[in-house]
C-alpha cells in the first residue's frame, strides 16, 4: 500500500528557493568580476583585435636650420616623399602597365620597372615605388589622381653649399622608423636638443586596410617645434679660407691644413676652415669628419715663444730691448740646443731673438722666469684647458704641470719656451694672438652669434666672458716685437707676412711633432696691427713636399686669407707703419 504524499514545508521550499538564487546570483556575479575585471583588457584586446588594430604614427619635428651670419644657409630640412603603391586598389579599367606610364618620367624608372614591382609586391597590399621623391615632384604624382597610388611624406637633412664649414656644422643620422634626425657630430651634436624639438604622435584605430576607422577617437600629442642656430662664421671667408687651405694641402702634399679667423675684441669667430674636409650629406667614415681645428693637437713651435716673453715681460722685469749673446747651438742646464737655421753668434734683444725665432736665445729668457710664472702664464693664456667653444670632443692640449718637469736632457721649462713638450689646438693658438692685439685681455672665442626658438624668437647668445691675462702694456710690447717679423722676414726675401698699406704683427712657428715623423708649420698674424682687427691663424701638418718652414707653407695661406678678410670686412688700412725696436745689441 503506497503511503500518501506529504507537503513539505513552505519555509524549507522558500529557503531552498532562495538559496538556489544565492548560488545562482554569485556565479553571475563572479562572472562579471572575470569578464569586467580580471580579464577587461584580454577581452578590450581581443575586440580590438576583431576591430582592427591600435596604429601609433610618428610625427617628426622638422629640424632647425643652421645658418651663418650673413644669412647664408649651411643645414636645412628639405621635405621629401616616399611614392607607394596598394596594387589590389588597381582594378579595371586602370592596369599596372597604364598606371606606370603615367609615372615613369615624374619617378624617372622605367616602366617595366615600375610594373614589376606593381605586379611583384613586397606585401600584397603595399610595395615601395621610390623613396626620397622632391616635394614638387610628389605634389605632381598626387594631381594625377592615380588609383592605388599614395605618397608618405618624409624629411631629409640637407645642405645646400655642401662641404662648406662641414666639420664644424656636423651632420645627422635619422631613425628610419620614427624619422627623427639626431646629430652626431659638430654643432649638430652640440645643439641637437635646439635643433631637433620634439617629435609628436598620434594614435588611432585602423582597419585590416590600415586605414583609420571612420568614427573612432585618436590621440594627438602635438609636435614642439625646433629651433634654429645663427653662427658668427661669415661664409664668403670661410669659403676662401677652405679654398687657400686645399691648395696648400695640394701644393705641399700636407695631411691637414686648418685656418682660424678670429675677431680679437669680441672673440667671434669668422672662419673655422680645413682641409681635407667632408660631405655632411654623405659620410665615408666617422673618422673623416674629424674637427682639425679643435680635436686634433700639434706642438706650436716658436709661435709660443710670446707666450714665455710674456712672463718675462710681466714677471722678470724685462723689457723687448733686454739683450743676450746667442750662437746658432749651444750647451744650456746640460742639454743642447740650436737654431733651425746657421748664424753667427751675436747679442740680439728679445725683440730680436723672437723675429729671428731663435731657440738659443729663448730658453735664455726662460731662465730669468720661474717654472711658476711659466706655467701660470701659458695657463691663463688658455693652453691646457679647452677654449670654450663647447664644441664636441675639444681637445684641452697638454701642458704638463711644474711638478712633472724633468731636468737633464729633458727640461721642459726651456723646451716648451719655444713651443715643444707642449701640444695645443688651433684654436688655443688663435686666441693667443687674439689676446694679446686686445691689449692682453683674453675674450671667450665663440662661434654661436644666437638661436631662434621654435616660437619664431631670436635669443642672442650670452656676451662671451673675459679675463685680463697681461697688462695692456706687456700686450703693446709684445705687439711692437711681433710687427718687427714680417719686415725682417721680408729683407729676407719672403714677403708673406706683408700686405700693402696695413701693419701686420705675427709670428711663424716649424715645430718636429712628438713621436710623429713629421713636422708641422704655422703663421698667426694680427692686422690691422695698430687697430686689433683680425688674427687669422694657419697651421699645416706634415708638408712632405718642397719647405716644411712655417714661413714658406702657412705664409701664403696667411696672406690670401688675411687680405680677404680684411676686404670683405672692409677694415680700412692704417698706413702701415712699423714702430722701430732695434733687434740686436752691441
Amino acid at each position: 500500500m503506497r503511503r500518501p504524499l506529504r507537503r513539505t514545508s513552505s519555509t524549507r521550499r522558500l529557503n531552498a528557493t532562495l538559496f538556489s538564487v544565492a548560488i545562482a546570483m554569485c556565479l553571475i556575479l563572479a562572472r562579471l568580476v572575470q569578464l569586467q575585471g580580471v580579464d577587461a583588457s584580454r577581452y578590450r584586446y581581443l575586440s580590438q583585435h576583431e576591430r582592427g588594430k591600435l596604429i601609433t604614427e610618428h610625427i617628426p619635428a622638422v629640424r632647425g636650420e643652421i645658418v651663418s651670419s650673413d644669412g647664408t644657409v649651411l643645414a636645412m630640412t628639405v621635405r621629401t616623399d616616399t611614392v607607394y603603391a596598394d596594387p589590389t586598389q588597381i582594378v579595371s579599367p586602370a592596369t599596372p602597365a597604364g598606371v606606370a606610364a603615367k609615372l615613369t618620367g615624374l619617378l624617372r624608372m622605367t616602366q617595366s620597372a615600375i610594373v614589376a614591382k606593381l605586379e611583384h609586391p613586397s606585401s600584397p597590399a603595399y610595395v615601395v615605388l621610390k623613396s626620397g621623391v622632391v616635394a614638387s615632384t610628389a605634389d605632381a604624382i598626387a594631381r594625377l589622381n592615380l588609383p592605388g597610388i599614395a605618397m608618405q611624406p618624409t624629411y631629409q637633412r640637407a645642405y645646400p653649399n655642401h662641404d662648406l664649414a662641414a666639420p664644424l656644422v656636423g651632420f645627422v643620422n635619422t631613425n628610419p622608423g620614427s624619422g627623427v634626425m639626431t646629430g652626431e657630430a659638430g654643432l649638430e651634436e652640440q645643439y641637437n636638443p635646439l635643433l631637433a624639438g620634439k617629435p609628436g604622435t598620434e594614435v588611432y584605430q585602423a582597419g585590416v586596410s590600415g586605414l583609420p576607422i571612420p568614427g573612432t577617437q585618436s590621440a594627438i600629442r602635438p609636435v614642439v617645434s625646433a629651433g634654429s642656430l645663427r653662427l658668427t662664421i661669415r661664409a664668403d671667408i670661410q669659403w676662401k679660407a677652405e679654398q687657400e687651405c686645399a691648395l696648400e694641402v695640394a701644393a705641399s702634399k700636407a695631411r691637414t691644413c686648418t685656418v682660424v679667423v678670429m675677431e680679437p675684441r669680441t672673440g667671434q669667430i669668422l672662419a673655422f676652415a680645413q682641409y681635407p674636409t667632408y660631405d655632411p650629406a654623405s659620410v665615408a667614415t666617422l673618422a673623416s669628419t674629424t674637427d682639425v681645428a679643435v680635436q686634433n693637437m700639434f706642438a706650436p713651435g716658436s709661435t709660443a715663444k710670446v707666450i714665455t716673453a710674456a712672463a718675462a715681460f710681466q714677471d722678470a722685469g724685462l723689457t723687448p730691448l733686454s739683450s743676450y749673446v746667442v750662437p746658432d747651438s749651444f750647451m744650456w742646464h746640460r742639454a743642447w740646443y740650436h737654431d733651425a737655421e746657421s748664424h753667427p753668434t751675436q747679442r740680439y734683444t728679445i725683440a730680436g731673438i723672437i723675429a729671428h725665432s731663435l731657440n738659443d736665445g729663448m730658453v735664455q729668457v726662460a731662465d730669468h722666469v720661474t717654472p711658476a710664472e711659466q706655467y701660470k702664464m701659458f695657463r691663463t693664456f688658455g693652453i691646457g684647458s679647452p677654449s670654450g667653444l663647447n664644441l664636441p670632443g675639444e681637445a684641452p692640449g697638454i701642458l704638463a704641470p711644474p711638478a712633472q718637469w724633468t731636468g737633464g736632457n729633458r727640461n721642459t721649462r726651456y723646451q716648451i719656451s719655444f713651443g715643444q713638450s707642449v701640444a695645443v689646438t688651433a684654436i688655443q693658438m688663435a686666441s693667443v694672438y687674439a689676446t694679446i692685439a686686445n691689449n692682453g685681455v683674453r675674450v671667450t672665442p665663440s662661434i654661436v652669434a644666437g638661436h631662434t626658438t621654435g616660437k619664431g624668437r631670436y635669443v642672442p647668445a650670452p656676451k662671451p666672458a673675459s679675463r685680463r691675462v697681461t697688462s695692456a702694456k706687456t700686450a703693446a710690447e709684445l705687439m711692437a716685437v711681433l710687427e718687427q717679423v714680417p719686415v725682417t722676414y721680408n729683407q729676407a726675401g719672403e714677403s708673406w707676412g706683408m700686405i700693402p698699406g696695413y701693419t701686420v704683427a705675427a709670428k711663424t712657428g716649424t715645430a718636429q711633432e712628438p713621436g710623429k715623423n713629421w713636422y708641422g708649420s704655422s703663421f698667426i698674424g694680427i692686422a690691422p696691427a695698430s687697430s686689433a682687427g683680425l688674427v687669422v691663424a694657419v697651421n699645416v701638418q706634415d708638408p712632405r713636399r718642397g719647405s716644411y718652414f712655417g714661413i714658406d707653407v702657412a705664409g701664403p695661406v696667411f696672406n690670401a686669407v688675411m687680405k680677404f678678410a680684411l676686404a670683405t670686412m672692409k677694415i680700412p688700412p692704417d698706413g702701415g707703419r712699423v714702430p722701430y725696436v732695434p733687434l740686436t745689441a752691441p
